[in-house]
C-alpha cells in the first residue's frame, strides 16, 4: 500500500525543469497571434476552451450529435443518413492501424475594419470570401513499456480577394500553419523515461511587437527518475527551446524590427526522499542558459546555476501543495554593466487540485533561473452544470526582448471564457483577457533609444457555433481588440464559415 502512494505522489512531483520550462497557460499574445490559424494545434498542452469556437464543450457531444442510425431507422434512408454514411465511410478509409489520419475544409466569409501594416481601406478591401483547407495525423502505439504519441497538423487560408490584407501582407497574405507534437515514454515498476516534443511555425499578428511577424518555436525535453526503494529515488532532466521571429510588417512611419533568434536551455539533477505517505522532500541542482540574437550580429545571454530544497505535502488523492527555497547565482553575457546578476535567493511554491476530470486549479509562484522578476500562473476550470463551463487564467512570464538587445519583456495577462450549450449541438462561448507588457533594462546604462512595444493589449471574442452533424458545422466567430500598433482605431472582425471534417 504504502509503495502504491508513493508512485502516486512521486509521479505527481515529476516537476523537473523540463516540464517547468513547457508553456501551460494560453496567454493573450498567443490567442491573438494563432486567431487565424486553420486546423487543430498539436504542439500545446493547455486546456482547449480558451477562444475555441464551441467553448470545448464539442468535446463531448460527439454521441448527441450527427450519430448514425441504427439499422431499423435508417430505412428508408434520407439525405442527411447518405451523407453521414459517406463521411463515416471516409474517416473509416483515412485509419490505418495506428495512424489516423484527418482532413478538413473551411470555407466561408471574413471582414475586418483594418489591415496588417495600418493603413486606410475601404468596404471592398476589407472584406474576402476564403477557403481552408486542414489536414492532421496522429499515431497512438503501445507495445509493453512503451508507449508513443505523435501529432501533427497544418492549416492553409486563401483569400479570394487580393485587396484583402489583413492577415499580412506577400507571403504573409494568406496564413499557413503547421504544429506537431511527440511524446515517447517508457516505464517500468522502477525506471520511467519520457522524452517529448514540439513544434509551430505561422503567422499572425503579435501584439507585444506590434506588428506581424512569421514566428517559429522548436522545443523538446528528456526526463529520467529512477526508484530506489520505497522512500527513495533520483532523476534529472533537460529542455531546450528554440525561437525565431521573422519578416515583421511595421506601419509605414514605425520602427523596423530585426529578425531575433532565442535559445533557452536547462539541465537538472534532483533527489526525492519520502518522508511519509504523504511528504516528500526534494533536492534539486539545476544550470541554465538564454541567448539571444538579433540580425546585425548583436548576441547576448544570461546562465543561471540553482540549488533549492523543495517539500511536497499530499492533502488528498487529488490536492497537493508544495514550497520550497534556495540560492541561485546569475551571470550576464555581452551586457554593458549588467544590473541583475550574482546571488540572489530563488523560491517557488504551488497547488494542484484536480476533483475531476473537467474541475481543475492549479496554480505556481516563483523565482527561478535567470527570472529578474517572479513568475506566477493560475489556471482554473469549472463545469457549473453539465452544458456550462467557466474557465480562468493568470499570468506573469519573462524572457529576452524581441525587439531590442538588453532588454527583457515581462508579459502579464488574464484570460477567461463561459461557455453554454443552448441546444443539441449549438453552443455559445465568450471570451476575453487583457495583457500588460513590461520592457526592463538588463543594464544599468542608458540604453539609446531603446525600443519597446505597446504598453497593453486587451480582445474579446464571441462565437456561436452549431454542430449540424458529426462532419459538419456552422460557425460565427466576432473579435474587437486593441488597435494595431500605434493605430488607437479598434479593431473589429467577424467571420462565418461551414465547416467539414473528415
Amino acid at each position: 500500500m504504502k509503495a502504491w502512494i508513493a508512485s502516486i505522489l512521486l509521479g505527481m512531483l515529476l516537476f523537473t525543469q523540463a516540464e517547468a520550462d513547457a508553456q501551460t497557460v494560453l496567454t493573450v499574445r498567443e490567442a491573438e497571434f494563432r486567431s487565424r490559424w486553420e486546423g487543430r494545434q498539436e504542439d500545446r498542452t493547455v486546456p482547449a476552451q480558451y477562444f475555441q469556437p464551441d467553448g470545448g464543450l464539442g468535446e463531448d457531444v460527439g454521441e448527441e450529435v450527427g450519430e448514425l442510425e441504427t439499422a431499423e431507422e435508417a430505412q428508408p434512408q434520407g439525405l442527411s443518413q447518405s451523407m453521414d454514411s459517406m463521411a463515416e465511410n471516409l474517416k473509416r478509409r483515412l485509419r490505418f492501424g495506428p495512424l489516423d489520419f484527418q482532413l478538413g475544409l473551411a470555407t466561408g466569409w471574413e471582414y475586418t475594419n483594418q489591415n496588417s501594416v495600418g493603413g486606410d481601406t475601404d468596404f471592398n478591401d476589407n472584406n474576402s470570401f476564403f477557403a481552408a483547407p486542414t489536414a492532421a495525423v496522429t499515431y497512438e502505439r503501445e507495445v509493453g513499456v512503451w508507449n508513443v504519441s505523435a501529432q501533427y497538423s497544418a492549416g492553409y487560408r486563401y483569400y479570394f480577394n487580393q485587396d484583402y490584407t489583413a492577415a499580412g501582407t506577400g507571403a504573409q497574405r494568406n496564413p499557413l500553419a503547421m504544429t506537431a507534437g511527440i511524446d515517447i515514454g517508457y516505464n517500468t515498476s522502477r525506471l520511467a523515461v519520457n522524452l517529448n516534443a514540439s513544434a509551430s511555425s505561422g503567422t499572425g499578428y503579435d501584439p507585444v511587437a506590434g506588428a506581424n511577424n512569421w514566428q517559429s518555436t522548436i522545443s523538446a525535453g528528456l526526463s529520467v527518475r529512477y526508484i530506489i526503494s520505497e522512500e527513495f529515488s533520483v532523476g534529472g532532466a533537460v529542455s531546450g527551446t528554440y525561437s525565431n521571429t521573422a519578416d515583421a510588417q511595421v506601419a509605414a512611419g514605425e520602427t523596423p524590427q530585426p529578425e531575433s533568434n532565442s535559445l533557452t536551455a536547462a539541465a537538472s539533477l534532483f533527489a526525492d526522499y519520502l518522508v511519509t505517505p504523504k511528504t516528500n522532500v526534494r533536492f534539486i541542482l539545476s544550470a541554465g542558459q538564454d541567448l539571444q540574437d538579433f540580425s546585425g550580429g548583436v548576441s547576448e545571454g544570461r546562465r543561471f546555476f540553482d540549488t533549492m530544497l523543495m517539500l511536497t505535502y499530499q492533502l488528498a488523492p487529488k490536492l497537493s501543495v508544495d514550497a520550497g527555497g534556495g540560492v541561485g547565482y546569475v551571470l550576464d553575457q555581452n551586457i554593458p554593466d549588467p544590473e541583475y546578476v550574482g546571488v540572489r535567493p530563488v523560491y517557488t511554491a504551488g497547488i494542484n487540485y484536480t476533483p475531476t476530470e473537467k474541475t481543475y486549479f492549479k496554480a505556481k509562484f516563483g523565482m527561478q533561473g535567470a527570472d529578474i522578476r517572479p513568475n506566477f500562473s493560475l489556471v482554473a476550470g469549472w463545469d457549473m452544470r453539465e452544458k456550462t463551463r467557466l474557465s480562468l487564467s493568470v499570468y506573469q512570464n519573462q524572457g529576452f526582448s524581441s525587439l531590442s538587445p538588453d532588454q527583457y519583456n515581462i508579459t502579464r495577462g488574464i484570460l477567461g471564457t463561459v461557455a453554454q450549450q443552448l441546444f443539441k449541438g449549438i453552443n455559445v462561448s465568450l471570451s476575453a483577457g487583457y495583457e500588460q507588457s513590461e520592457y526592463v533594462s538588463l543594464t544599468s546604462e542608458k540604453l539609446p533609444n531603446p525600443v519597446e512595444g505597446p504598453a497593453s493589449y486587451w480582445l474579446a471574442n464571441a462565437s456561436l457555433y452549431w454542430r449540424i452533424r458529426e462532419w459538419l458545422a456552422w460557425q460565427n466567430t466576432f473579435q474587437v481588440s486593441t488597435g494595431q500598433a500605434n493605430n488607437e482605431e479598434l479593431q473589429t472582425r467577424f467571420d462565418t464559415s461551414f465547416n467539414f471534417n473528415f
